[in-house]
């Protein structure tokens, strides 16, 4: 998520939908998610203008299990309360066509950093993702050791750290992002039809493509390998980012597709195909991260830093058991080695070295696009309990 525009407050948008005396003005479309979207904007209360949030909101054409799923997001991100995670404000709208009301946190999203860096030919520094990995190690174990009201563990695993659920704010303070595709325990919890969903892929477990069973070291390993990418430029299995891109391309045209409607029979036939190319496009990359070895690892590692080596070593070893026992104890040793690189690195010096990083990109000329008409929570007919 990128920060609101700065100088002059932006022109009034239309609005999204009024909750009593505070209304939500959208300034604009940020991304598409799994199901839906997500938007920028602004919240006023009567006629004072307040902060900036993200709604998130179900794609029009919805089926009952995505809207059970996003109910589920909102019982496990509401339990959510740490600095290292962004937080759920409220839930608006109806049961119909309910909106998530999210903290928006100004600053830049970790894969616009990784882009930035491949641009200017200037890397992140070791400091930087030691520091990175000790904040989102923090935000992680925090997630993990969730509990019910009642005191019963949920077994919470995030399932999609990435540099897409990473943003590093303005303030150089760092947020866990996306809890869409949680797993836990919760009762009613709604199945995934794809563990491994293309948002989450490129940094994927052997276990989570396989589909078994889960814990905190399956986001250990997630983790492991977002710092690996950090500290070398590339993807930790070869082709992850091509992968990525294809696929955001296909689920892009299936979202357009499904939007046809049920009754579009040219469109179930589009969305049908669309299913099979995102199977065929995953296998073979599945397979390479199922048959990744612990020798495979120690090659890709050995132009890591000395004292990082064995600790990234450890969190991506291809079996849960060799990893650290907890995120907390891989945070550990992150931290002791960042106090061991010498001069302290917190928060300002992450803010400085990203708005450096900023500052050296060269200024590139706008794509063009067509503005995408965003309807409001009026226009909107959710027709749920049917698949696509």
């Amino acid at each position: 998520m990128t920060s609101p525009p700065s100088g002059p407050p932006p022109s009034a948008g239309p609005v999204l939908l009024q909750s009593g005396h505070t209304t939500y003005e959208l300034i604009r479309p940020l991304e598409q998610t799994w199901h839906g979207e997500l938007l920028l904007a602004r919240r006023h209360f009567d006629k004072t203008s307040g902060d900036y949030v993200v709604l998130k909101r179900l794609s029009r054409d919805c089926r009952e299990e995505d809207y059970r799923r996003l109910m589920e997001e909102v019982a496990v991100t509401s339990r959510l309360h740490h600095p290292g995670i962004a937080g759920l404000h409220d839930v608006q709208g109806t049961t119909g066509d309910p909106y998530l009301v999210l903290e928006h946190v100004e600053g830049h999203r970790l894969d616009s950093l990784l882009e930035l860096s491949v641009l200017t030919g200037n890397p992140l520094s070791e400091a930087f993702a030691c520091y990175l990995g000790v904040e989102v190690a923090d935000a992680l174990h925090h997630a993990h050791e969730l509990t019910s009201e009642d005191g019963r563990w949920l077994r919470l695993v995030h399932r999609n750290v990435s540099p897409l659920t990473l943003v590093v704010g303005r303030r150089g303070e760092v947020k866990l992002t996306d809890f869409g595709t949680v797993w836990s325990t919760l009762p009613g919890r709604q199945p995934t039809e794809d563990d491994a969903l293309p948002g989450n892929l490129a940094y994927a477990s052997p276990e989570l493509t396989r589909k078994g069973m889960l814990d905190g070291r399956t986001d250990q390993f997630s983790l492991g390998a977002v710092l690996f990418h950090v500290l070398t430029g590339r993807p930790l299995v070869e082709g992850a980012e091509r992968l990525s891109q294809e696929m955001r391309e296909l689920r892009r045209r299936m979202d357009e597709a499904q939007a046809l409607g049920p009754r579009d029979r040219a469109g179930a036939v589009l969305v049908a195909d669309l299913k099979t190319q995102l199977r065929t496009l995953s296998e073979g990359f599945v397979q390479r991260i199922r048959s990744l070895t612990a020798r495979d690892v120690m090659e890709a590692t050995r132009m890591l830093p000395t004292g990082l080596r064995p600790i990234l070593r450890r969190s991506l070893s291809p079996r849960r058991s060799d990893r650290y026992g907890s995120c907390a104890e891989f945070g550990h040793d992150l931290r002791m080695h960042l106090f061991r690189l010498g001069p302290m690195y917190g928060r300002p010096e992450a803010e400085r070295e990203v708005a450096a990083l900023v500052h050296a990109a060269p200024r590139q000329r706008p794509r063009s696009a067509a503005p995408r008409r965003v309807a409001s929570g009026g226009e909107r007919r959710r027709k749920r309990g049917s698949s696509p």
